[in-house]
Parts: structure tokens; C-alpha cells; sequence
């Protein structure tokens, strides 16, 4: 019986094949940080981060008041983020608003003489409540999770899920 003669590769067919590898190789090498990318939001934990906010045994009722909160600024960071909060306190119940409105993320502020939130980049309207009541945004202003010690508040730097 005749043994069969190894089949030997021609110069063009190993260029190719060399190629081939090399090209693979570099694609492997180059999706590996992009796909590390992709997926590293889902394993990352976010710190949650207590920020005090002041003593608000003077916040009237029914009546929103602004504090400056300075919360930190990411993982790469040492900056702290002046972010404005309303207290909102209805008898023993108290509402902790972000002043960003959900829909261009501009800041806003509580109008006295409308007895309501006001966006002035595109005249959105939030009620005492946080809930919509005009103008193009399309969710409620967020809540802050927050804690009461005493009479010292406290936010986290997340927000409540809202319906």
C-alpha cells in the first residue's frame, strides 16, 4: 500500500493563511477592551453617597424650600457638585425634590406667585407635589432618597422610583 504524500503548502497559500491569523489575532486583541467596555457597567457598584443637607425643623409647611447640597463628583474626582434640593414638608411628611426638570435637565425654582415649580427654558410646570402640571416634561421631578436624623436631613445620591 502507498502512503500518501503530504500535501505541501504553496508560498501564496501560506501568505494567506498567515494573513488570515494575523488578521484574526488583531481582531481578538482589538474587541477584547471594546467588549470590556460594553460590559463593565454591569459589574461596576455604585457608592452610595449620604450627603447632609441641613437642619429643616424651620421649613414651613406647604411651602418648598431650596438647600444646596455638594455632592461628589464620580470615581476620578475630588470635586463636589453644588446641586440645589427642595423640602417640601406637608404636616409630617416631608418631599425631597431634585431641581432638574425631566425634560431638557434645566434648573428649576419654585415661583411664589404661581404656587409652582417653573422650568424657564421651556416653561415646564411641576405642582407642590412634584407631579406635571404644564409644558413639555415628560415625568414628575425626581425624589431624592433621603433620611431624617432628628431634625438633620440627609440625601442619598440616587433617586426614588417613581410610577
Amino acid at each position: 500500500m502507498a502512503r500518501p504524500e503530504a500535501r505541501r503548502l504553496s508560498r501564496r497559500q501560506f501568505a494567506i493563511l498567515g494573513t488570515q491569523v494575523a488578521g484574526a489575532v488583531i481582531g481578538v486583541l482589538l474587541g477584547i477592551p471594546i467588549v470590556g467596555f460594553i460590559l463593565s457597567p454591569l459589574f461596576r457598584r455604585e457608592q452610595v453617597s449620604w450627603q447632609k443637607v441641613g437642619d429643616i425643623s424651620g421649613v414651613p409647611n406647604g411651602q418648598p424650600t431650596k438647600f444646596v447640597v455638594a455632592f461628589p463628583q464620580g470615581d476620578w474626582s475630588n470635586a463636589k457638585a453644588n446641586t440645589a434640593v427642595y423640602v417640601v414638608k406637608n404636616n409630617d411628611n416631608y418631599k425631597i425634590f431634585s431641581n432638574v426638570c425631566t425634560h431638557m435637565e434645566c434648573p428649576v425654582h419654585w415661583d411664589d406667585a404661581l404656587h409652582q415649580f417653573l422650568c424657564p427654558c421651556h416653561g415646564g410646570l411641576y405642582d407642590i407635589n412634584g407631579q406635571n402640571a404644564g409644558g413639555p416634561p415628560p415625568k414628575p421631578l425626581p425624589q431624592y432618597v433621603h433620611r431624617i436624623d432628628g431634625t438633620t436631613l440627609y440625601v442619598e445620591n440616587r433617586f426614588t422610583e417613581t410610577i
